[in-house]
């Protein structure tokens, strides 16, 4: 499975993991900045083990993660 999703491809992947969240609980956590996302275009993507991290609590290993950076073509 990629580690980059939508939003709402992290939901359905976190509910079918054991670990249930709505979207809207999602959202709030990226508008807030507690789960950080890069946009493509109008799309959010996050890395989702920063999703997993930030559902077990490990906020330290959230902010050491490895960024994600910006391809031109």
């Amino acid at each position: 499975m990629p580690n980059m999703v939508s939003i709402r491809e992290a939901v359905q992947r976190a509910k079918a993991d054991g670990m249930p969240i709505s979207e809207y609980t999602l959202r709030q956590w990226v508008r807030i900045g507690a789960v950080p996302v890069r946009k493509v275009g109008q799309k959010a993507l996050l890395y989702y083990p920063n999703l997993i991290r930030y559902l077990q609590c490990e906020s330290a290993a959230v902010a050491a993660a490895p960024s994600i950076s910006r391809v031109d073509m």
